[in-house]
């Protein structure tokens, strides 16, 4: 009997969403797989919602059975071991090895995973930040175009300018990806911190540092020097010049303790089942890599399953939730037409054949729909229209 089963992770897809009853029902999409789902499903509602800013990634521990090794998601330390890893020369044939600058291959031997131990880590994500009447939006993160050399060059200056200012300091700024930059520390560091893709588009004001205590007026100081620092910097001049968005601030986040990065815990791997994931989310990769899965990007459209084996297939999509941050309604349809096309159907399809023996549609929050073959046949309950599940 197969047991395959398929868990789509998909943040701001089947909570409530506020905005949706504003729009006329005439102007929303017919999803008949997306409505049936809903309609013959089961639906999971925890306890309490969890509404946490990682709320995301320990959802995905969870998946990957990892909660009894980490208390909290290590989202640095998974990203910076998928971007060492994405650096190592040994794995990249020479067609790849032509096309990579050279400042990546010097970076592969400068900052080894071993040079972590004992250290702990935060990302500094490069962003945007806009202006709207009186306060700041974090406008994007990620994509901004930055190459490797304007991505050194702004490390340097950032390095230079504090041992020079302080003989003491106990951290180093670490440029390993153009989109992903990362504090190590010799000291822990104390402070909350909020994933951009929760704050992106909305004020900073409720997120930065409450600056209640020394340690948080120290992180939010060096968060408002980095930004004067990338305003004065020929970095930014250049960008200016040749009509680039400037990348005027960072975003601190994802604080945690290096764990053993040379030693995944592939002894620890769940051999109940194959484990296999689709996502572009690097924390999400870095997880399946440590639990010894197998990891992929996002395709286009769902891979249908070949062989009747017992895997635990995993996507994470998280288009949704970041048209809802943009509060854009018309993206977020859009979306949900894209996915009744490209997903729902051949998900259908795969259920009804017995390929897949359960469907999981899972939200952060803590919501969950499961959908099974047995389920889609209760033809007792009459298939609603998608968006009365959503209001």
């Amino acid at each position: 009997m197969n047991r395959t089963t398929l868990s789509l992770i998909v943040p701001g897809l089947i909570d409530p969403v506020p905005f949706l009853k504003e729009l006329p029902v005439q102007d929303l999409p017919d999803l008949p797989v997306f409505s049936s789902f809903l309609s013959r499903g089961r639906y999971i509602k925890p306890d309490s919602y969890d509404h946490s800013n990682n709320n995301l990634y320990t959802c995905l521990l969870k998946q990957f059975s990892l909660q009894t090794q980490y208390s909290q998601p290590p989202i640095s330390s998974l990203s910076y071991l998928l971007d060492t890893k994405s650096l190592d020369i040994k794995s990249l044939d020479t067609k790849i090895l032509e096309k990579k600058n050279s400042a990546e291959c010097e970076l592969n031997e400068q900052f080894s995973p071993k040079e972590l131990k004992h250290k702990w880590l935060m990302r500094v994500d490069p962003c945007f930040m806009a202006a709207d009447r009186d306060q700041l939006l974090l406008a994007q993160t990620g994509n901004l175009d930055i190459s490797w050399q304007e991505a050194k060059q702004i490390e340097q200056e950032i390095n230079q300018f504090y041992s020079q200012l302080d003989d003491d300091n106990f951290w180093t700024l670490k440029v390993i990806s153009p989109d992903r930059w990362y504090l190590i520390s010799d000291k822990p560091i104390a402070i909350e911190t909020t994933p951009p893709e929760k704050v992106l588009g909305q004020s900073l004001k409720s997120y930065l540092f409450s600056a209640n205590t020394e340690e948080d007026r120290y992180w939010l100081n060096l968060f408002n020097e980095f930004q004067m620092i990338l305003h004065q910097s020929q970095f930014n001049k250049h960008r200016r010049e040749n009509n680039k968005r400037p990348v005027n601030s960072v975003w601190f986040w994802g604080q945690d303790n290096s764990i053993d990065l040379l030693n995944p815990l592939s002894d620890k791997k769940d051999t109940s089942c194959d484990r296999v994931l689709y996502s572009n989310n690097i924390v999400a990769q870095g997880m399946s890599l440590v639990s010894g899965g197998n990891y992929f990007q996002v395709p286009d459209h769902y891979l249908s399953v070949a062989n009747e084996v017992d895997q635990k297939i995993i996507y994470v999509l998280d288009d949704f939730f970041r048209a809802l941050q943009n509060k854009d309604i018309f993206t977020w349809i859009g979306l949900l037409k894209q996915f009744e096309k490209n997903f729902c159907q051949a998900i259908y399809n795969d259920i009804e054949s017995g390929k897949i023996s359960q469907l999981e549609l899972i939200s952060p929050t803590g919501t969950k729909l499961i959908v099974t073959k047995k389920l889609l046949r209760r033809w007792w309950r009459k298939n609603k229209k998608f968006y009365l599940f959503l209001q």
